[in-house]
């Protein structure tokens, strides 16, 4: 799919607040990487399809709601995304208190664009997700979505200099539980 202008997003998504059709080449051009964020959340790919799909559900029925600003659409998405990881795990957590059995599946074509993408979240997943959630998520969007500040703070509802402090912190609770070389060969990883 080729890149638009911000001006022709603007159209198709004015376009799509009042016809549902419209919403299709949003939803071709954002799944992808809404998928890829829930599933390196989630990793599980079958919770990752269903969260996916409610996210894309509630912003093709809340789009009325879309108001510009200066940030892309694409990190109202997020924030969806991010509530409902957010609503699932506080599921889970009544559930079966904390839930470490999440399995990968790999038969789905979406799960093909994150496995390739996934080399480097595997060497921390292990000790990721033993952090709060809030450490994963900051960790997640920075450092494996790529997301910068803004949008992380339009994502998290924060400021961007609590996000930093934030982030700094979750590095060094990661840093101490983590095997060193487990740590030095994410870190080659991520800077690739």
């Amino acid at each position: 799919m080729n890149e638009m202008t911000m001006e022709e997003e603007k159209n198709i998504i004015a376009q799509a607040k009042t016809d549902y059709q419209a919403f299709d080449y949003l939803y071709e051009k954002y799944m992808p990487a809404i998928f890829r964020y829930v599933m390196y959340r989630v990793y599980n790919q079958e919770t990752a399809e269903d969260i996916v799909s409610t996210v894309f559900y509630k912003a093709m029925k809340n789009i009325s709601l879309f108001k510009w600003r200066k940030i892309p659409f694409s990190a109202w998405l997020y924030r969806i995304a991010f509530n409902e990881i957010c609503n699932h795990a506080k599921k889970e957590k009544k559930k079966y208190k904390i839930s470490n059995n999440y399995q990968i599946n790999s038969q789905s074509s979406h799960f093909d664009t994150y496995h390739d993408n996934q080399k480097s979240f595997k060497f921390v997943h292990k000790y990721l997700k033993q952090l709060p959630i809030k450490d994963q998520d900051i960790i997640t969007l920075r450092y494996f979505e790529r997301k910068p500040f803004s949008e992380i703070a339009e994502i998290t509802g924060k400021n961007e200099s609590t996000l930093r402090v934030n982030l700094h912190r979750a590095l060094k609770r990661l840093q101490e539980i983590i095997p060193e070389e487990v740590y030095n060969e994410a870190l080659k990883q991520i800077s690739m």
